[in-house]
């Protein structure tokens, strides 16, 4: 890969060989490759003869998207100048910093920027190219430029308060650019737009991959990863198409398409980069698309732009892959010494995509760069700060950071950085910034010492405003009279506050909503950004919200308010009472509105969950087996009053727990029973169970009867509040199944901790999120379910033809009228859960499948190896929102034919390759798949007397004042089939074996626990003795 061409005399080449071939387009705009060279060769003479004192020296550029982009850098590099990218994110105090730093002798800039920024007020030293008179013909010859000279200079954050750039050489991008033209883009052939600013190293791929291979460029407008209908549009007339995006922004186009009324097609060739994948990220884009091909770059800004790649897979761990062609990674210790094989360490790149190194930066470019000599070889390599281990296979597994530095939104950060600039407040003493998990993504929030206790947060975001990249601000301030500390002196970060959802003080009062629209949108606002008792002139900006929650406002703008507000139009005009003169005129007349009053047949059909739940609850001898229970324990003084509120606001909040069912039209009537229907009972019990002031699970349910619950005539959701003494008190709910599932009543909880928390401040407006997200839901499923019905009706008959040819017969096993059963519960120790887990992580697989495949190594010791296993999953996670109470559960069928003496590892890997094949077709409803399996003649065979369950954990305990409050599910004695277990995720394993008694007896299932015990320390730590305790 020695002495190649420079990336601007591959380009020119192609002036010759296609010379009327589009190079570039942008909104209508084209060059061809002739009109490219000849541009950018007379820019380039330009350059050279009106500044000959400023030989090989440095160029800021500071363009919006156009077909004159390329040719402005490529007549920067072919005069021998470097380039130093600007972009519209950068604050005004930031560019000069950069400008100053990289002492830059020219800005080169068009007439509408400089309009709209006036950079050329305080650095006059600016080309606007609007402005440049090219003579007829060169009249300067250009320079030879050596693969060493320096192409280009990114900057990225700096801990020390100021950017840090990277100097890129021409031999480091020349080698980059020919390895993903030649080992990654032969692999799709998609083309690949430019959607990345210039000051993000993915834009060096996405601008000259294509010119290099004599391919047309495409440019799209500025922002347009945050505008989800101009990019799938585009990816509509272009479905060979491709993007470059970081997993954020690829997270909400995803969510963007499964909730949006038009079929968008997604692209089929996906490159993430700038922020780790997330395993279920990647398992919801191959559900998504299905022959998606998923690439996973890696590398930071200093290795150019990547330096490992990987294509993902479904039911695969993710990984960074292995090192380019021609490179080398490393994972080193703190000496740069080599670790062993699935050690820790830091990852270090080596090869020629490596930068020269930070400018004016000397001894931070020691500290992070160096030279590794093995044996005659010497590579250049850089510490990326990255924690990382080798798999087996020579993979990257990406553990985190060594330092403070994150990634939010693929922008690299130095909290440092920020606290520097905050500290020159005039009214800030002390600063500490951190990140924190919101909402599955990772977002700043800063801890202040202030002499001004009353500093408003939207006097703060303007002071950053022209200091800081809007992405570095932090999306909370929280102001503290001092930073806790450990008595050593260290900072204390376990007492550092979470964020409030108060509003946070603006400096300017809070106006209520003027009409109904300002209403709707002050609850977007609300549901987006997590605050509570905003305001009609409340900024979206002013309260942290980014160019992601953005998209997210304005997509639920669409679907509740049937209106298309793009980006800039939000943007300035970023507040409740703006947008509603605004959103009128916007209407989507493609989607028409929803009218409760009026809603038609497709509006009232319940869910694939629901149906199938209604027919268990019609055919079923004992209904109530289709009730779930949760006891919600309350240690301290009881408030009455806001625990009654708490669940009023939760009822309210979530109609699908006030529905009522018309059978005979099978509709489902949201909402039908009025909150007052659904009392909450009062009891009180003295000491029972001997004394403990407590009631075991099964002495709470004997002292409440069953409620019958009519799906027609009846409400589905009941409340018993048990007082055993004036510091123990019980509220046991029990609702049908049609409307809730077990992950629910985690969900349950957290609304009614953040109610309680709410009316204990006195704040009674606080309403949670959306009123309508199940409905939303079952509109969903009927739109989608042609596109994917018929592609997983497909998988699911073969599967089960599959079943059936090798063995799988439950004959012998016939449906029982009686739904008398029992549970044994066990629960394993902490030593063992552990041992469990790591073992999954060993093998790159998940609990619940090593528990799973241990259950069916079970199953061939008895009568039942040769049935089919039920599988509840929950689609919960396929919706817009993953909080929504409601039913999401499906039932999957699982059989494997796999001899009892086979090795445990080997079922292991065949049943994680069956499972995720499971996974990624389990949206068709069961129900539908049984009529087809019916009308075969497989029913009796194919049905599953036996299931597995694998349940998520419970919340922890939450202390609101003096008051703790804790909720657990309670396990339903009756069986619904001859035997299931559930394994309930928590710190210590725990299994309930619920069995017929018709089916087995209590010894009988004592040593079925031992043994799948016994199979567990098989597999995780032979011969030695890890007990459980059995309840």
């Amino acid at each position: 890969m020695k002495n190649r061409k420079t990336v601007f005399e591959i380009i020119s080449e192609w002036s010759l060989k296609s010379p009327d071939k589009t190079a570039v387009e942008f909104n209508g705009d084209r060059l061809n490759y002739q009109q490219l060279e000849s541009q950018s060769c007379r820019l380039a003479d330009y350059l050279l003869s009106h500044y000959p004192d400023n030989k090989r020296d440095r160029i800021a550029v500071y363009l919006e998207p156009g077909v004159m982009m390329p040719v402005v850098l490529l007549a920067i590099l072919k005069a021998g100048h470097t380039y130093i990218p600007l972009s519209h994110f950068h604050p005004s105090e930031r560019i000069m910093q950069i400008l100053d730093d990289s002492s830059t002798f020219l800005l080169i800039s068009t007439r509408a920027m400089l309009n709209k920024t006036a950079i050329d007020k305080v650095f006059p030293s600016t080309l606007v190219v609007e402005d440049i008179h090219y003579p007829a013909s060169p009249v300067t010859t250009l320079p030879p430029i050596c693969e060493n000279d320096l192409a280009y200079i990114l900057y990225t954050s700096g801990s020390t308060g100021k950017p840090k750039g990277v100097a890129i050489e021409h031999r480091n991008l020349s080698y980059y650019l020919n390895w993903f033209n030649e080992d990654v883009w032969p692999e799709t052939r998609a083309t690949l737009p430019l959607t990345s600013t210039l000051s993000f190293a993915a834009a060096v791929t996405q601008l000259y991959a294509p010119l290099l291979r004599g391919d047309t460029l495409f440019i799209l407008p500025a922002d347009s990863l945050n505008e989800p209908e101009v990019l799938l549009r585009w990816h509509q007339q272009h479905p060979d198409g491709a993007i470059y995006c970081v997993p954020t922004v690829w997270d909400e186009l995803l969510r963007y398409q499964a909730s949006s009324s038009h079929a968008w097609a997604l692209p089929k060739t996906v490159f993430l980069s700038g922020e780790p994948v997330s395993f279920d990220l990647k398992e919801r884009t191959f559900q998504q698309i299905p022959d998606v091909r998923l690439f996973n770059l890696y590398g930071p800004t200093e290795t150019t732009a990547n330096c490992s790649f990987a294509e993902l897979r479904p039911g695969k761990n993710v990984t960074l892959g292995k090192a380019l062609r021609g490179s080398e990674i490393m994972i080193v210790d703190e000496s740069l010494r080599p670790v062993a094989e699935g050690e820790e360490g830091e990852i270090c790149a080596f090869g020629e995509g490596v930068a020269r190194g930070y400018i004016n930066r000397d001894e931070l470019t020691q500290q992070r760069f160096f030279t590794h000599v093995r044996a005659d070889k010497r590579s250049w390599g850089h510490r990326t700060g990255d924690l990382g281990k080798m798999t087996p296979e020579g993979e990257i597994l990406y553990l985190g950071r060594i330092d403070r530095q994150i990634k939010i939104n693929g922008i690299r950060i130095e909290p440092e950085d920020v606290e520097i600039v905050l500290r020159q407040h005039g009214d800030i003493d002390k600063a500490l910034v951190r990140p924190i998990q919101e909402n599955g993504r990772q977002r700043l929030v800063a801890y202040l010492v202030s002499r001004n206790p009353s500093l408003a947060t939207n006097d703060l975001r303007r002071f950053l405003q022209d200091k800081l990249p809007r992405a570095m601000h932090p999306s909370h301030f929280i102001m503290l009279e001092t930073l806790p500390k450990l008595p050593n002196g260290k900072l204390d970060v376990n007492r550092l506050p979470e964020p409030c959802p108060q509003r946070p003080e603006l400096g300017y009062p809070v106006k209520t909503a003027g009409n109904e629209l300002e209403q709707e949108l002050i609850d977007i606002w609300q549901e987006v950004l997590g605050f509570r008792e905003l305001g009609a002139n409340d900024n979206f900006f002013d309260l942290g919200g980014d160019s992601l929650q953005a998209m997210k406002a304005r997509l639920l703008i669409r679907k509740r308010l049937f209106s298309e507000i793009d980006y800039p139009l939000f943007f300035n005009n970023a507040t409740p009472h703006l947008l509603a003169f605004i959103v009128p005129y916007y209407v989507n007349d493609d989607e028409p509105a929803f009218n409760e009053n009026n809603a038609d047949i497709e509006a009232l059909a319940p869910s694939s969950q629901q149906r199938y739940f209604l027919t268990l609850d019609q055919l079923s001898p004992e209904p109530s087996a289709y009730q779930l229970a949760f006891r919600l324990t309350i240690k301290g003084p009881l408030d009455e009053s806001a625990v009654e509120w708490g669940i009023r606001r939760i009822l309210e909040g979530n109609p699908v727990l006030r529905t009522r069912f018309d059978l005979d039209r099978l509709q489902c009537l949201e909402g039908d029973y009025p909150i007052e229907a659904i009392p909450i009972e009062r009891l009180t019990a003295f000491s029972p169970d001997g004394g403990k002031n407590t009631l075991s699970d099964r002495r709470l349910l004997e002292l409440i009867s069953t409620p019958e619950m009519d799906v027609e005539h009846s409400p589905l959701i009941c409340f018993h509040l048990i007082s055993l003494t004036t510091q123990r008190h019980i509220l046991l709910g029990r609702v049908h199944h049609t409307v809730f599932d077990h992950d629910a009543i985690g969900l349950f909880f957290h609304q009614f901790v953040d109610y309680v928390r709410a009316y204990s401040a006195g704040d009674r407006s606080y309403r949670i999120g959306s009123d309508e997200r199940y409905l939303r839901y079952r509109q969903q499923q009927r739109r989608t379910k042609d596109q994917c019905y018929l592609r997983e009706r497909q998988f699911w008959l073969d599967k089960m033809e599959d079943y059936l040819a090798a063995g799988a017969d439950a004959t012998a096993f016939p449906l029982s009228d009686s739904l008398d059963g029992e549970n044994y519960w066990c629960i394993l120790s902490d030593t063992l859960t552990q041992a469990i887990k790591h073992y999954a992580q060993q093998h790159r697989t998940t609990p619940f499948v090593c528990m799973l495949t241990a259950f069916t190594q079970l199953l061939k010791t008895t009568n039942y190896r040769h049935v089919p296993i039920g599988i509840p999953v929950s689609n919960r996670m396929l919706t817009e929102n993953a909080t929504t109470i409601g039913c999401f559960v499906n039932m999957v069928a699982y059989y494997d034919d796999a001899p009892a003496q086979e090795s445990f590892h080997t079922l292991l890997i065949r049943s994680q390759n069956k499972i995720h094949a499971i996974l990624d077709n389990q949206t068709l409803p069961y129900d539908v798949l049984m009529a087809d399996v019916r009308a075969k003649g497989w029913s009796d065979k194919l049905r599953f007397p036996v299931s597995f369950n694998y349940l998520t954990a419970m919340p922890p305990a939450v202390q609101i004042n003096e008051t703790a409050y804790q909720i657990t599910d309670i396990a339903n004695h009756q069986a619904r089939l001859d035997l299931t277990l559930s394994v309930y995720d928590d710190e210590a394993l725990a299994l309930c074996f619920n069995y017929q008694q018709a089916a087995f007896n209590a010894a009988e299932i004592a040593a079925l626990s031992h043994q799948y015990h016994q199979i567990l320390l098989d597999i995780v730590q032979p011969n030695t003795a890890l007990l459980c305790s059995n309840l």
